[in-house]
């Protein structure tokens, strides 16, 4: 992959990620940010869950619960 390919690749990953933070109805009304603050640290993210590592070793997740992102530790 060229480096035109891989800024494409990252930006349409970013995009999928902050439409992903958007699914919160907090979000989207302005109660939580507009973007994730901890979206940096983040490795995965399915339906309803987004998974951190700031460091190895160390994960914590946020749940969508009642229209808002709640931090959690990794069970």
């Amino acid at each position: 992959m060229d480096a035109e390919g891989a800024r494409h690749l990252r930006a349409k990953i970013e995009e999928r990620q902050l439409e992903h933070w958007q699914q919160a109805r907090a979000v989207r009304e302005g109660l939580q940010d507009p973007v994730d603050p901890d979206g940096e640290h983040l490795v995965r993210c399915r339906d309803g869950v987004r998974e951190y590592e700031p460091r190895p070793g160390h994960r914590f997740v946020k749940l969508l619960v009642d229209g808002h992102w709640q931090t959690a530790p990794v069970a």
